[in-house]
Order: C-alpha cells, then structure tokens, then sequence
C-alpha cells in the first residue's frame, strides 16, 4: 500500500516527478521492513521499486539520509492519519488512553510493514550522520507525546502516581513489540492482543 508524500505537495515537481517520489519512499518502507535499516541501500531500493538505476533516487534524494528522513516523516503523516481518525474525542483519559492503544495496534495490524519501518528508523535514529534531528522528532513519536497525555491525566486526577516517562516507554516497547510479532506471525490474533494491553494499561495508569 502506497502512502501519501504530501511533503512534496508546493515544492514545484510535476505529477510525474511527485509519483516518482512516492514509489521511491514507497519502496524504502517495504525494503527497511523487510531487510532492516542497516541492509537498506540506494541498490535495494532501486530492485524493489522496479527501476533501473539509482540515478533515479539522487535526483529527488541527494543521500540516503535526506532519503531517510523524507520517509519517516511520510511514515508519521499516515500514522498519524489513520489514529487520528480512530482516537475517541473525550476529556476522560482512562477512554482516551484504552483509545489511542486499540487505534496503535490496529495501525500495526492493518499496517505491519509500516509499524516495522518506523521501528527500524526509530531504532537507528541519526546513527549515520549522528544528528539529533532524527532522535528528537523519533523521540517525540515513540515517546513524547504520549508522556504529555500521561502528564496531563495525573494533572487532573484521572492517573494514579508514577513515573510517565517510564509508562510512556513501556507502553511503547508493548507496542513495538508486537509490531515484530507481525511481522514474523501475520496470523496473530491483534484483537486479543488490544484486549489484553489495554486491560494490563488501564489498570498499570490506576484509570480502572
């Protein structure tokens, strides 16, 4: 499934050079999911995408880097998309929280090369060119805002006392985790597995 690179939307390509963008991220996803981050090359890339040379690449992308990046914030875009589309609009953060988390592992599910991509850049997050543009905005993803929504619920009230820094993190490593899962086991029933980390959640934040 393609995902949309609105980041290219007013920077003046034609249609044919903003699908040829697309089907360049389009195959990064599916390389880096299925190979790693580590394996993932301009050559690799260029096999997935059914092209026929790299050329084709550094003409939208002057190095894998500025490749990696425009990735990852497409892979967010539609992340967010598609759970803000599902996240329940409420001031009570026991349902948004039980929410946000059915919405997560529904996007890993319905997704699971997606999930699996944005795990790998988050993991190898500015491991190349050691900048902190990648950890901060991967940071942000995987931990920070949810941190915030954790925060604001002990703000008023509705959260027991603990540390959201480290509940944010375990909720996510939860979910990455099954990301992995996915990916090896398609077959995993998703549905019992949002029951159960929801429930395991809810009480762990004292919302029950």
């Amino acid at each position: 499934m393609q995902v949309n690179d609105d980041f290219a939307a007013g920077a003046g390509l034609t249609p044919t050079e903003a699908a040829r963008r697309v089907q360049i991220i389009d195959a990064t996803i599916g390389v880096i999911a299925e190979l790693g981050y580590s394996r993932t090359s301009f050559a690799r890339i260029i096999e997935k995408a059914g092209l026929s040379s790299t050329r084709m690449i550094s003409y939208h992308f002057e190095n894998k880097n500025e490749l990696i990046m425009a990735t990852l914030m497409t892979l967010i875009d539609h992340h967010d998309r598609f759970i803000d589309e599902r996240v329940e609009a409420t001031s009570d953060r026991a349902v948004l929280l039980q929410s946000f988390l059915r919405a997560e592992i529904s996007y890993l599910a319905t997704h699971p090369q997606h999930g699996r991509a944005l795990a790998e850049i988050a993991a190898h997050a500015g491991s190349e060119d050691d900048s902190r543009t990648f950890e901060l905005i991967v940071h942000d993803l995987r931990f920070g805002r949810l941190e915030r929504q954790l925060t604001q619920g002990q703000r008023e009230g509705q959260f027991a006392d603990f540390d959201a820094g480290i509940m944010a993190r375990t909720i996510r490593h939860a979910l990455e985790g099954l990301a992995q899962q996915l990916v090896a086991d398609p077959g995993l029933d998703s549905q019992h597995y949002a029951d159960e980390i929801t429930k395991l959640f809810t009480r762990a934040t004292g919302a029950a």
